[in-house]
């Protein structure tokens, strides 16, 4: 059965039906590959892409406001993004084709939580909030760091939607980077996003992801470590990839792709610290 509701009431309607095997849309940019590696037959689909009150990127004096419905193309193309959360905007920029990021969605990246999701990673860096919409029209706001539990896995109950994602504004500096397995679809192996708060000339603040290293956005805490009180002027590049060597050890220490990440987490590193100490 396929469902494309036109309003929010629609909508509610229909998460109140709890339908079992439902699927919600908007971009369907991983929906078929789903359904084929789980060869589902028996199945519902709820076209989202007509509720335009979740479709729209908002700002006040603290925060930015995301609806889920927004594409990787409108995140690429907004200027307090590229401004103020500049990971986000790459991480965007960097997934997949045109074709994909003009309708890939902010929301289904983010539901989706796959663990290499490049959008999902740098919305982890920036603590992001999410709001969540259920069956009773509730809302509720949720730390994204709560949402995820694990690969393609969240708390998101069936008849929950998420509608809007929530930035807070700050002074920080950020980076995205990704090793893909090929540039034309760009599907991460491995991807970092790195946010600082530097406050004359000294990081006092390093959030930093690292994703496809576990079944979720790892936190680089070594890394963090190797960031924080120094000034970006005088960090040492060698210390950053030693540092990120070991954060692919402790993530993933018997997996056979260690051998791969490790290496290609040191060049990873390099690209996200000259971003930063070159920061415009």
């Amino acid at each position: 059965m396929f469902y494309s509701p036109h309003s929010r009431e629609e909508l509610i309607k229909i998460l109140a039906g709890n339908l079992d095997n439902t699927y919600f849309i908007a971009g369907g940019t991983d929906l078929i590959l789903h359904i084929n590696n789980h060869k589902l037959t028996d199945y519902h689909i709820v076209d989202l892409t007509k509720l335009n009150e979740f479709h729209y990127i908002r700002e006040d004096d603290e925060k930015l406001y995301i609806g889920a419905l927004t594409t990787m193309t409108e995140i690429c193309e907004s200027e307090i993004i590229y401004k103020d959360f500049r990971s986000v905007y790459q991480a965007a920029y960097e997934l997949g084709s045109e074709l994909i990021r003009n309708r890939a969605t902010i929301g289904g990246n983010i539901a989706n939580a796959s663990q290499c999701a490049d959008v999902l990673l740098a919305c982890f860096s920036f603590d992001a909030n999410i709001k969540i919409l259920n069956k009773n029209n509730e809302e509720k706001i949720i730390p994204i760091s709560e949402l995820v539990t694990g690969r393609n896995q969240t708390i998101l109950n069936p008849d929950d939607i998420i509608i809007e994602i929530i930035l807070e504004k700050s002074k920080e500096i950020s980076s995205f980077r990704k090793v893909g397995s090929r540039k034309a679809v760009t599907i991460s192996k491995l991807n970092c996003s790195a946010v600082l708060l530097v406050e004359e000339d000294i990081i006092k603040k390093a959030n930093i992801f690292l994703g496809s290293v576990g079944t979720k956005a790892s936190k680089a805490e070594i890394l963090e470590k190797e960031f924080l009180g120094k000034k970006l002027s005088e960090l040492n590049l060698n210390n950053l990839q030693k540092a990120a060597f070991e954060e692919v050890e402790k993530a993933i220490p018997t997996r056979d792709s260690k051998y791969y990440k490790r290496v290609a987490v040191q060049g990873l590193i390099e690209n996200i610290y000259e971003d930063l100490v070159n920061y415009e």
